[in-house]
């Protein structure tokens, strides 16, 4: 049994309370790979492989879907174009910085396609001027609620819309349900930040308890919640 273990084990037996408050930091910042993702700035699994920048919650349950048959529209690169291009169809990339379209470029496998550095309305409107349509819609970098609200007309009907930092975004929220839009919340810890958020996934599959609307409240849940 690894040395690590045994103290651990033994650590847990006279120090009960601190032992599992020992084995949520490990598995939060060694399995998780928090501790790497804060350090170097990347999100990363515990395997150093790359991942989006969204709640732990949500990456998990993406983790468990099969999109291989998918095509996705992503606002905002990085380290998820990557992840997203290793499960995806096809994947269109659209990046604003500089820094991120180039290591992007210099990773990019063949059904990667990015647009960028690329800012305002063609940061926009580019991905869409050929009129494909999209299964999964990641809106995930600038203008949030314009880029949204112009691609949502190309998502498929059965497809997915991820938003992340939902929480911020009460209003487009607000919006997307009133199109139709069943909002499912994936609120927690993630890479890189110290304090939790929310990533949220739209679908038109319509439910019995329809969304509040309610707030993430900072006292409760530690989330850093800007202005929209």
């Amino acid at each position: 049994m690894p040395l690590m273990t045994l103290l651990e084990r033994a650590f847990h037996h006279f120090f009960p309370h601190a032992g599992k408050a020992l084995v949520i930091i490990r598995t939060l910042f060694v399995k998780r790979a928090l501790w790497q993702s804060i350090r170097t700035g990347l999100p990363v699994d515990g395997q150093g492989r790359p991942v989006p920048w969204i709640t732990f919650p949500a990456l998990d349950y993406l983790s468990q879907l099969d999109f291989s048959q998918t095509n996705v529209l992503e606002y905002g690169g990085g380290q998820s174009s990557l992840w997203w291009a290793a499960r995806a169809k096809t994947v269109t990339t659209v990046e604003a910085r500089e820094q991120w379209a180039q290591m992007i470029r210099d990773q990019a496998p063949e059904n990667l396609r990015l647009i960028g550095p690329v800012e305002g309305t063609a940061y926009v409107e580019t991905p869409l001027q050929e009129g494909r349509g999209f299964e999964v819609l990641v809106v995930d970098g600038l203008l949030r609620p314009e880029c949204a609200k112009a691609a949502l007309p190309f998502l498929a009907e059965h497809g997915l819309l991820i938003l992340d930092n939902s929480d911020w975004y009460a209003p487009l929220c607000s919006w997307l349900r009133s199109q139709g839009m069943m909002q499912v919340d994936f609120h927690g810890f993630g890479p890189v930040n110290s304090y939790t958020w929310c990533t949220s996934i739209f679908t038109r599959q319509q439910c019995a308890a329809p969304h509040r609307g309610g707030p993430w409240a900072d006292s409760v849940y530690g989330n850093l919640v800007q202005p929209a």
